[in-house]
């Protein structure tokens, strides 16, 4: 997002909201976040909170930061499918290890 873009963004919250007035700093850090931002992506935001909220927004609320793709879904999928074989071969072998001594009091497994 270019500066002029940010300036734009600005002058609309401070248009709608008659109590906000950005000080220096507040329009310096706007640029620093801002510029990395897609422009329709984050005035689309923009107008949402508006419709929503009586507030000026701060940064975050109106921000569309982007994200570095991982794999930590792949990385979940595979761990859950390690989880079902896991499980099947279990259920498969019957087999359970020994009941503890003070779990034999209240277990139907010994009574049956």
């Amino acid at each position: 997002m270019t500066k002029e873009e940010v300036v734009k963004l600005l002058v609309m919250i401070e248009s709608v909201y008659s109590n906000c007035i950005f000080k220096d700093e507040t329009v310096q850090q706007w640029f620093h976040f801002c510029s990395e931002m897609d422009y329709e992506k984050v005035l689309s935001n923009l107008k949402n909170h508006i419709r929503k909220s009586p507030f000026p927004p701060a940064i975050g609320d109106i921000a569309v930061f982007h994200f570095e793709e991982n794999h930590v879904p792949a990385t979940l999928q595979e761990w859950i499918k390690k989880g079902r074989e896991r499980i099947e071969c279990d259920t498969k072998s019957n087999k359970r290890g020994p009941q503890p001594a003070w779990l034999a009091e209240y277990s139907l497994r010994n009574s049956v």
